[in-house]
């Protein structure tokens, strides 16, 4: 057999064994282009940290005295006075411009109470109109719960919040005097004191449950670039409906002027794609 007819033998073997591998490589299907990764986002899980506020107490009074402690006074009416709250704060999203927020706050403020009965007496032959002058100054502390909802306005620092107020007394005492209105009067009881019907100690039957409303307006202002750190004054009024003592007219009501610092602990949240969902 020459070379040439060995030649051509081989070319009629080759060329159906690659015209066979030719359309079997053609029939097969192209490999799937690999998805890209889900997109990702970064959202806020929920907010922690302190809450602090100066306040101005309302103590709303009719005709008040505490119960089982001598007195001649025929009853104080409302005052104001000074005191602190402050406590922890717990914030956790319910969209993205609504948070339940939960605080745990103490509570602690002083008042004085003052109310005159005018008297008449008499300083040798002479009769001299002036009055006895009761004073009542007051300790007072309290454990309060505040669940509230707070809405954010857009995309801005400006929310307004609103709840209830729910706790216990933990303290109180009182200090307890009545004197004459002029001191200057040169008169004194017939004990030859300036005072008469003076007491102190602790405030008795003071309420185990305090209840009442909080709402008010505050703004967040971020501390760092990823805006996870915040700075947050706040105003706030909390009405209360329970009083001080049980069976005497005695509310204490804060206005507040607060600040807070609230850490936003954040999430990755895998967005779903038509090919993972």
């Amino acid at each position: 057999m020459t070379l040439r007819t060995i030649t051509l033998l081989a070319v009629f073997l080759i060329l159906p064994m690659g015209s066979a591998l030719a359309q079997e490589i053609i029939s097969q299907e192209a490999p799937k282009p690999v998805p890209p990764p889900p997109p990702e986002t970064v959202v806020r899980s929920f907010s922690y940290g302190l809450t602090g506020a100066y306040a101005i107490m309302l103590n709303g009074a009719d005709q008040f005295s505490i119960p089982t402690v001598p007195t001649c006074c025929p009853g104080y009416s409302s005052t104001t006075s000074g005191g602190f709250i402050g406590g922890a704060e717990f914030d956790l999203p319910l969209s993205s411009n609504l948070d339940l927020v939960g605080r745990l706050v103490y509570q602690s403020s002083s008042a004085t109470f003052t109310a005159d009965e005018t008297t008449t007496i008499r300083i040798g032959n002479e009769a001299v109109e002036t009055a006895f002058r009761h004073t009542l100054e007051t300790s007072v502390s309290f454990l309060m719960l505040e669940p509230m909802l707070d809405y954010r306005f857009g995309e801005g620092g400006l929310s307004l919040f609103g709840g209830v107020r729910l706790g216990t007394s933990m303290s109180g005492t009182y200090d307890e005097q009545e004197a004459f209105a002029d001191p200057s009067l040169p008169y004194d009881y017939t004990e030859g004191k300036a005072v008469r019907n003076a007491s102190s100690g602790d405030i008795p039957n003071m309420s185990g449950f305090q209840m009442g409303l909080v709402f008010g307006a505050r703004y967040r202002l971020p501390m760092n670039s990823a805006g996870t750190l915040s700075l947050v004054p706040e105003v706030s009024f909390s009405p209360m409906f329970t009083n001080v003592v049980t069976d005497a007219s005695w509310t204490v009501s804060p206005i507040r002027i607060g600040l807070s610092i609230l850490l936003d602990v954040m999430s990755v949240q895998r967005e779903a794609s038509p090919l993972k969902p």
